[in-house]
Order: C-alpha cells, then structure tokens, then sequence
C-alpha cells in the first residue's frame, strides 16, 4: 500500500482558546466533502443542545440519518456528534474512508 497510503500525518498545532466547545478529528472522507463550518456548527449544536437530533440539517437525506439514535442515552453526544457527522458525509456520497472523533472541549 506504500503508493497509495501516506504515511506521513498532516499536523496543525493551534493554541486552546477559553471559548473552544470541540475537537473534531476527521480522515479526509469527512473533510472531502463537509465544510469546516458546517462541521463545528454540527458538532458544537449536538453537543450543547443535549440531542442531535434538533440539529439534522435540512439536506440531509433520511439514509443519512437513519442510524444515528439520537435519543439514545448509551452514548456521550460527542459520539452521536462523531455518527452524525459520519452519515452526512457518507449521504454526500464521499469516496474514502471516513473516520471521525470528536472531543467536547467543555466536558457537559
């Protein structure tokens, strides 16, 4: 897979403000084909409004919906976050592998 895989990780280092809600690690499957906007807006809306579900953006497709369990009380909602975030890049049809994380900065 040497030709194909990189095997050199792109890396940002950023300063933590105060104000940051969450971390969203992503493989390009994500960042492909969602916004960083709309991914912060996603995330950080699940993550403060308690339930993904208020969130589900208009042109997402029911598919796209249909196995995140939004009023599921077994899983934190930074990893509801993470599998809405993952079905709306698979619903806009992404080629790649898609792996999402995502860490709530402000531990709710």
């Amino acid at each position: 897979m040497k030709p194909i895989v990189i095997s050199e990780p792109e890396i940002t280092i950023t300063r933590r403000d105060p104000k940051d809600e969450c971390l969203i690690l992503a493989s390009d499957g994500l960042w492909d084909v969602i916004s960083n906007e709309l991914a912060c807006r996603v995330a950080c809306q699940c993550l403060r409004e308690g339930s993904c579900s208020a969130v589900a953006p208009g042109n997402a497709t029911n598919a796209a919906w249909d196995d995140v369990d939004a009023s599921s009380t077994s899983f934190p909602q930074s990893s509801l976050a993470a599998a809405l975030l993952t079905r709306l890049a698979l619903g806009r049809e992404s080629s790649d592998n898609i792996s999402v994380i995502v860490v709530d900065l402000k531990h709710r």
